[in-house]
């Protein structure tokens, strides 16, 4: 149950209006806090601002300024995690943190009279994946990779690896309050639906898995693929998302990207869940609850990209990017039962091992 600070955390960093520094000041911020001299290019993001630096000498960084109701732990946490992954498994394409001139992992900044957390990372090399449509190749090596992330984190935690966010699947009976921004009635109920399955049926079986800090995010736009061989992962980035949950929640919403568009909408998301099992295998509750999960994903990014964007209709392209295909795999996925989808499941895992 989410108590109501915690209620009250949700809501402030979903309404909180996101930094809006200029070129100008990222430039500055560079050059005194971090000794980078750089020129510098906007970067899309939901809640804080980004800016990509490019160095006269081929170096290339990001620049992160987070939103102010964002709290230093939870930036700290993520700056360990990436740390933590790096001496477990440097062979994970990650960006790595650039300490200040300092030597802290971060500073501040202040605009407008409140103070924003700022902090560096290098610059990974590629393009994103959503551009094209995956390779059954590059889709199996993605599942592998994301279990291998799991492994380098799996004896990872820290004080804030629980941050406050409807984007952490264990709390998503707490987003019926947001099914009055759906529109459609037809899509209210579908998601109403979900929602109340997830309530009874869902969370108390999610509740006894094991449990560790997830990436959370392994969306197409979160991956980058190698210009040269766009088979080649060549980076995993936006660590914003990070939290403690349930294993199988990562896989899930990995698998919510990969969903096929015609009459069998789990065929495009197989390979993926093969090669994670084959480099982390799943246990059977987790696979019974897996197309659930990937449908609570679907109903989560619905619910608050409709929120968000009635408060920022500015954003409204970066916010709604997934609405359609959302509506579409989630339509698809409910004529198809939790039995008939745990055995699609299992017998492609059967197959392939």
């Amino acid at each position: 149950m989410q108590t109501t600070s915690t209620q009250s955390r949700i809501q402030q960093m979903l309404t909180t209006t996101p930094p809006a520094f200029s070129e100008s000041d990222a430039i500055r911020i560079a050059a005194r806090h971090y000794g980078i001299d750089a020129r510098v290019r906007p970067l899309v993001s939901e809640r804080d601002q980004n800016f990509h630096l490019d160095t006269n000498d081929g170096r290339g960084f990001t620049l992160k300024i987070a939103n102010h109701a964002e709290q230093l732990s939870v930036v700290d946490f993520q700056n360990r995690a990436l740390l933590h992954v790096v001496q477990r498994d440097a062979s994970i394409p990650l960006p790595r943190v650039i300490p200040c001139k300092d030597g802290q992992l971060h500073c501040t900044v202040e605009l407008d009279g409140k103070i924003h957390i700022v902090r560096a990372l290098s610059w990974l090399k590629g393009m994103i994946l959503d551009e094209r449509k995956p390779s059954v190749r590059l889709v199996n090596r993605l599942g592998g990779l994301l279990a291998q992330l799991g492994l380098a984190l799996e004896d990872f935690d820290h004080p804030a690896s629980n941050p406050p966010s409807l984007w952490d699947m264990k709390r998503a009976g707490g987003l019926a309050d947001l099914l009055v921004h759906i529109a459609d009635p037809e899509l209210r109920d579908l998601i109403s639906n979900t929602l109340d399955r997830f309530i009874s049926e869902v969370k108390p079986a999610l509740d006894k898995l094991r449990t560790q800090v997830i990436h959370n995010d392994m969306s197409l736009g979160n991956v980058l693929v190698d210009k040269a061989d766009r088979d080649q992962i060549s980076g995993i980035i936006d660590f914003g998302d990070l939290v403690k949950s349930p294993l199988i929640i990562d896989l899930a919403v990995a698998a919510a990207y990969q969903l096929d568009e015609g009459d069998d909408p789990l065929a495009g998301a197989l390979p993926l869940i093969s090669a994670y099992h084959a480099v982390r295998p799943l246990q059977t509750t987790e696979i019974r609850l897996l197309t659930d999960l990937i449908r609570t994903r679907l109903v989560t990014s619905l619910l608050i990209g409709s929120y968000r964007v009635k408060l920022f209709p500015e954003n409204r392209e970066y916010l709604t990017v997934s609405h359609d295909s959302s509506r579409r795999f989630l339509t698809k996925l409910a004529k198809l039962d939790s039995e008939q989808a745990f055995d699609r499941i299992m017998m492609n895992l059967q197959a392939a091992f």
